[in-house]
């Protein structure tokens, strides 16, 4: 054979290879498993939501691959820890996106770590699957999709149990200055004034602030009948115990930060309500994650395996093409869950349909409340 031929064929071959990677995604060879990432806060202040999520996430892997995984292929989930900060959530993307060339990812959980992150995400056109609820997370693009409700819906819902249930008329907040914070600081103040209602004083306060006593009196001073408290955990537990001391004695309603046992566990939270979606998570599904995991299924346990067997099925209709793989996403209809009785995208990436519940804190443990 000549050189001349042998050349040939050998720019031949570079260019099916080359096109071969273009078409299946980037680094793909079709052979290997799939990688999807997770972004979680593993440590820090929320890092019982990241174990929540873990636990079901790899149920779901678990149950796919033993049923052959996807397209004959295995599925694997690479895991980065976010720290639920915006510094973390950076890294972690950074690292799924660039080092592992994951085809999805799961996460994040936290508002502060999606933020910074998702428009990496976007860059990447890496269909992501977010559990962060701030409002406008999911306009940063159309490969970001939101299956935990929007903070828009759950800011609303607070208001209108406050003023409709509890008939509480004039109301203070103390909120946390970050996406999430802001977000429902704003939706239930516009909601809360919209039914009739007054806010009497709106306070922010830094994410990681453990001495509130100055906002708190000024909150006191301004005489609420309730105070809204969207903060994260260790917020909540400073306000649980500085509110007592000032003689603040009025009832406090928080987020769904609060559902987690850095808050819960803590005997001055005793009592304190919080909002939070209504996620099924029933008998059956907790005897399978634990006999999978061994750990037992939190609130949040249901939207990491959801969230795995929504990329699945729409792996195994698209492959790992991106462009395709998001519109599988977009398109679906998911009915067959644990978490709620449909999964379905609005134009933005919002779910369809959302409830909300309001849990109470009760011998160190969240329940629901029912009055």
């Amino acid at each position: 054979m000549s050189t001349t031929k042998t050349v040939g064929i050998l720019m031949i071959l570079v260019v099916l290879v080359a096109g071969g990677w273009a078409l299946f995604g980037k680094g793909d060879t079709q052979t290997g498993p799939i990688r999807i990432g997770a972004s979680l806060p593993l440590t820090g202040d929320a890092a019982s939501y990241g174990e929540m999520m873990r636990g079901g996430i790899e149920l779901a892997v678990k149950e796919i691959n033993d049923q052959g995984g996807i397209n004959g292929r295995q599925l694997e989930v690479v895991y980065e820890d976010d720290a639920c900060s915006p510094t973390g959530g950076t890294t972690a993307f950074t690292k799924l996106l660039d080092a592992d060339q994951v085809s999805a990812i799961v996460g994040p959980v936290c508002s502060p770590s999606a933020a910074p992150a998702l428009p990496l995400a976007q860059q990447h056109h890496v269909p992501t699957l977010i559990i962060a609820s701030a409002p406008g997370l999911t306009d940063i693009g159309d490969d970001i999709f939101r299956i935990y409700p929007s903070d828009l819906l759950q800011g609303k819902f607070a208001a209108e149990y406050v003023f409709n249930t509890l008939g509480k008329k004039k109301v203070a907040i103390l909120y946390a200055k970050d996406e999430w914070g802001t977000g429902l600081e704003k939706t239930f103040s516009a909601r809360f004034t919209e039914l009739g209602g007054t806010i009497t004083d709106s306070e922010g306060a830094d994410v990681n602030a453990t001495d509130l006593r100055t906002p708190l009196t000024k909150i006191k001073t301004s005489n609420p009948e309730l105070v809204y408290i969207p903060l994260h955990a260790s917020g909540g537990v400073a306000v649980a115990k500085q509110s007592r001391q000032l003689g603040l004695a009025v009832p406090l309603i928080g987020g769904d930060y609060f559902d987690t046992k850095e808050f819960t566990s803590v005997v001055d939270t005793n009592g304190i309500f919080f909002t939070i979606g209504k996620i099924n998570n029933s008998d059956d599904f907790k005897a399978r994650v634990k006999a999978a995991t061994g750990v037992d299924a939190g609130l949040l346990t249901p939207l990491g395996y959801d969230g795995v067997e929504i990329i699945a099925s729409a792996l195994k209709q698209a492959g790992t093409n991106p462009e395709k793989l998001r519109q599988a996403i977009a398109a679906t209809s998911y009915t067959t869950g644990v978490s709620f009785p449909n999964i379905s995208f609005e134009q933005n990436g919002d779910l369809k349909a959302a409830q909300f519940e309001i849990r109470v804190v009760k011998n160190g443990k969240s329940e629901s409340y029912v009055e």
